[in-house]
């Protein structure tokens, strides 16, 4: 989610991984949700292509850590970064605070079946909310990136007064990993962390793949394209072949709530193959291919606006249209053509913009 930290300004020398795998994130976030709360049959084919979107929720959060990085490494101090950083933080949860509010009380809720979990038990209340014991809309990753940021001036600080930063921070990601998956934590403060039937998106887990992105980013990105897939692909290989001796899922969606390394494990594999193949895609000299890298990168560095106005197109989808669900694959993409009619200056910068 690039621009919860960033400007809107193309910028004249692009980053693969930036430009192109936040766009792959977004695009398959709305294809995701596109899918599921139109309630369409899949097939079983179906299924398994649908597999390949899901490394996007991953990197959708995964690039809000290589944008602190990007952005704010660089800086003389990490001081005046962590005030931006703070406020821009505060300002994506109150967006999920103030957009669960509203649709609070204007929201029929009875018409979904993904709320009557909390409409049954009467968790559908202002005090819910505000507590995370439900929510309105299931936009929490909003209110999980916005606690990430501002904690993400702790990395900073840690790049700029240490000499081996990024052992450091290996160390700690390690501690995480080793804290969150190798004990069973109780009690409020934990209840909170790991959102237990409250959020989709634990601050507790999905403070993994923020590092990650960081880590990435401060590794380097396009020039270590080589050593990610020769990371990735052999451990995918391990991961893949233990799953099939203990007759556990192959599918790595399941292991995406609560998330797993399995699924960690998938996305970082399938997006060390995405660096080579926008790679390869940018070499073509087709008009179309470049107009499609264009309108990626463009998603892309859009994010946070396209996410939470797609989101505001299938509510009310939902709302108005109701039983008829399937109609979000008619107001979806006039939301997306609308939306580029409104950009269009800044969409023609993307296309003259070529590498």
């Amino acid at each position: 989610m690039p621009q919860t930290i960033t400007s809107t300004t193309t910028p004249k020398k692009r980053n693969h991984f930036i430009s192109y795998i936040k766009g792959y994130a977004i695009i398959a976030v709305l294809l995701i949700h596109i899918i599921d709360w139109s309630n369409i049959i899949v097939t079983p084919l179906g299924l398994w292509l649908k597999e390949l979107l899901y490394p996007g929720v991953f990197f959708f959060m995964a690039t809000s850590g290589s944008v602190v990085y990007i952005a704010y490494s660089k800086s003389e101090t990490w001081i005046k970064p962590a005030k931006k950083l703070f406020l821009r933080g505060l300002q994506l949860i109150g967006i999920y605070y103030l957009y669960n509010i509203i649709k609070l009380f204007i929201y029929d809720f009875g018409k979904e079946p993904f709320y009557w979990q909390f409409t049954n038990n009467g968790k559908m209340t202002l005090k819910n909310i505000v507590e995370l014991q439900a929510y309105s809309a299931p936009i929490s990753i909003l209110l999980t990136i916005g606690v990430m940021i501002m904690l993400s001036p702790l990395l900073l600080a840690i790049s700029k007064k240490f000499k081996f930063p990024n052992l450091i921070i290996c160390l700690l990601f390690a501690i995480l990993l080793y804290v969150v998956y190798g004990h069973s934590w109780y009690g409020p403060v934990a209840d909170f962390l790991f959102a237990r039937n409250n959020i989709m998106f634990p601050i507790a887990l999905w403070s993994i793949p923020f590092l990650v992105g960081y880590l990435l980013a401060s590794f380097g990105f396009e020039e270590k394209k080589k050593w990610w897939l020769a990371i990735f692909v052999p451990l995918m290989a391990i991961v893949y072949y233990l799953r099939i001796n203990n007759g556990l899922d192959l599918q790595p969606s399941h292991s995406m709530y609560p998330l797993r390394p399995y699924y960690m494990v998938a996305s970082l594999f399938f997006v060390s193959i995405l660096f080579y193949l926008y790679f390869w895609y940018e070499k073509l000299s087709f008009p179309l291919v470049k107009k499609k890298l264009a309108l990626i990168r463009f998603l892309g560095d859009y994010t946070l606006s396209v996410y939470i106005w797609h989101w505001i197109v299938v509510d009310l989808t939902i709302w108005i249209f109701s039983p008829h669900t399937k109609l979000i694959w008619i107001t979806v993409p006039i939301f997306l053509i609308i939306y580029l009619i409104i950009k269009r200056a800044k969409f023609k910068e993307y296309l003259l913009n070529q590498v």
